[in-house]
């Protein structure tokens, strides 16, 4: 085992002021020595969870309940015991009685109620369990289906819906008029056609729209519904599967954005940029095609001035290069510049987020530079679209507004983004390093004004608020993961064990994901960041906790101060251990409790820092 000996210890301060406006902030403790690191172990000698008790990745839209047995554990002779069984729970049902001894559950022993408890908080509704007792002095095995620990009512979730628009009655005749059929829909894939007159639904009469609404009105989304229709004087039959209506990204971030459903994991992106002029507004001509290409693909040229004068810090390839550990590359061409017919304000009326609108200025600049050049976009992955000129005022969503969305042309859909040059100054890379993220699948992680109290990611992560000045700091984590780009180490809370973590931004391997529920519908991911390269602007240093929900990041910040205000206030306070806290546990503030009910209790605890930039902790220490 790899470990380092320190000596002598520094103080700590141990407390922190009430988060106020205009309050100084707190700043983090120094790194502390403390002592002798035998028996910690770095992120390549943890313990790893076993792979058969989680499942590691998750669709955004699976949430499992927490499940529940109904029992209440207690020791009694050095052996668990069921002191009271809750009545018309699934362990009544079961056939568990006060006074079994518990031997077993799913074949595993345990010798103490709180093991038995931990089992059963890492268990989901739906799950069979299979339970030996010792009763009267033999063993009996029962099975018991869990059951959710409640049915919480949501707001947003979405109904389920069948794909139709519903006319009359038929004059004369029973059932419902299907007036249309949703393109794509569960209807739609049953063969379900327009003009076909609704007979029954799940075998219950449909005697007009409001009594087939009433049958799908009792059904959730997945479930499968039989339909009985008339078609040209025959009855024909339909079973489908409904959908769920699409409802408002929440979580406790808010408006969350995931317009693209799958990452890039191609060691290779290939990006044409195109530049676009108007007949009012041309291009900087002191910025060459040269200075673009070298500000987007060149390795390690890109410093010192840009054409236009501005300090540079390296090119969006350095940029990838650097967060992606050499796993990844940008390359591409300036494919040239056209000049499209209209005035620049012309492309864009009202608010500016009509699709045709946006289409308009696209295709034909697209058409102007394949009637140019038809090969210009051979083997190109997507586009990015630089506009002569400064920065347009527009409002989100606006033509103008930088964005990544698709485009089709000849034939194919084309992944875009499009940026202002920049006027009399060179646009940085800044920008252009967040629109790119949208480019290879991530999402937006800043806090959505038009979401009052979203909670976004704050500078903590370029996918959220980056840095300027061209020199955007690191994504977090979460992002870095979708993208193949972190391998984390997948650890067992109950496990107990002292661990090192090296900064992030060195090791793609330094970073830990502690499970919270066994479907991976909530976990921790842990990294270390450090001020070096692109986070060389970072506010502080240290251990970052993201609660990820549902596929969701969520950071966990030390100061404790919760809500959108959280990544934004006591920077330097922000990542552990800070003045505020040294451990994170369902005990803290802010608290690891899981937020979707059940789950394993996660004890973080000894957090510090080390002045060569690790951070140690225990994991599974319940101290009191």
């Amino acid at each position: 085992m790899t470990y380092t000996r320190w000596i002598a210890a520094a103080f700590f301060p141990t407390a922190l002021c009430a988060a106020a406006a205009g309050a100084a902030p707190v700043a983090a403790p120094p790194p502390r020595l403390i002592g002798d690191l035998r028996g910690y172990r770095t992120a390549a000698e943890a313990v790893a969870a076993d792979p058969k008790l989680f499942k590691t990745t998750v669709s955004a839209a699976s949430q499992t309940g927490a499940g529940y047995l109904g029992i209440l554990v207690e020791d009694r002779n050095g052996k668990p015991v069921v002191e009271a069984v809750e009545p018309e729970s699934p362990a009544e049902t079961s056939g568990l009685a006060a006074g079994d001894v518990l031997l077993k559950l799913d074949a595993v022993g345990h010798a103490t109620a709180a093991s038995v408890r931990d089992a059963l908080r890492s268990r989901l509704a739906g799950d069979q369990l299979s339970v030996t007792v010792e009763r009267q002095g033999k063993p009996v095995t029962l099975t018991a289906t869990l059951r959710p620990a409640s049915k919480p009512m949501s707001a947003t979730a979405g109904r389920a819906i069948v794909g139709v628009t519903l006319g009359d009655k038929p004059k004369g005749k029973i059932g419902v008029l299907i007036d249309a059929v949703t393109a794509g829909g569960p209807a739609e894939q049953a063969r379900v056609r327009a003009g076909d007159v609704l007979l029954k639904a799940d075998g219950k009469d449909t005697d007009g729209p409001d009594g087939f609404r009433a049958v799908v009105a009792e059904k959730r989304p997945g479930d499968r519904l039989e339909l009985l229709l008339e078609r040209d004087g025959k009855r024909v039959e339909a079973s489908l599967v409904l959908a769920a209506e699409d409802a408002p990204k929440g979580g406790r971030s808010g408006g969350w954005d995931d317009r693209i459903p799958n990452a890039w994991r191609k060691p290779t992106y290939r990006l044409a940029i195109i530049g676009v002029e108007y007949p009012d507004v041309k291009h900087n001509p002191k910025i060459k095609d040269a200075d673009w290409e070298e500000s987007m693909f060149s390795l390690g040229r890109y410093q010192g001035k840009s054409a236009t004068g501005e300090p540079v810090h390296g090119s969006m390839n350095d940029y990838y290069r650097e967060l992606s550990n050499g796993a990844f590359k940008i390359e591409g061409a300036f494919v040239g510049w056209v000049e499209v017919s209209k005035k620049r304000m012309d492309y864009t009326t009202g608010s500016g987020t009509d699709t045709r609108e946006k289409t308009a200025l696209l295709t034909e600049a697209l058409t102007k530079l394949t009637d140019k050049n038809k090969d210009a976009l051979k083997d190109m992955d997507g586009v990015f679209f630089i506009y002569a000129g400064g920065r347009v005022q527009t409002t989100r969503g606006g033509l103008y507004w930088p964005h990544r969305a698709s485009v089709s042309f000849g034939g194919k859909r084309w992944p875009y983004f499009i940026v202002q040059e920049g006027g009399t100054r060179m646009n940085d890379i800044s920008v252009f390093c967040h629109e790119f993220g949208h480019m290879l699948g991530l999402p937006d992680l800043y806090a959505r004004p038009e979401l009052p109290g979203s909670e976004g990611a704050g500078v903590w992560c370029a996918m959220s608020n980056q840095n300027g000045g061209g020199k955007p700091q690191h994504f977090c984590a979460w992002s870095k993961e979708q993208l193949g780009w972190v391998k984390p180490t997948v650890l067992d809370p109950r496990v107990k064990q002292k661990l090192i973590l090296a900064p992030i931004e060195d090791d793609p391997t330094q970073c830990y994901k502690v499970m919270v529920r066994a479907d991976g519908s909530e976990y921790f991911l842990l990294e270390n960041r450090r001020r070096k390269g692109f986070d060389e602007a970072l506010p502080a240093e240290g251990l970052l906790i993201w609660r990820v929900v549902n596929n969701r990041p969520i950071l966990e910040e030390s100061h404790g101060v919760d809500g959108a205000t959280g990544p934004r206030v006591f920077l330097g306070s922000v990542p552990y251990p800070s003045a505020a806290n040294t451990s994170f546990t369902p005990y803290t503030t802010p608290s690891s409790k899981s937020q979707l009910g059940g789950g394993l209790p996660v004890h973080l605890t000894n957090i510090r820092r080390l002045p060569n930039g690790w951070v140690t902790f225990h994991i599974g220490y319940e101290y009191q």
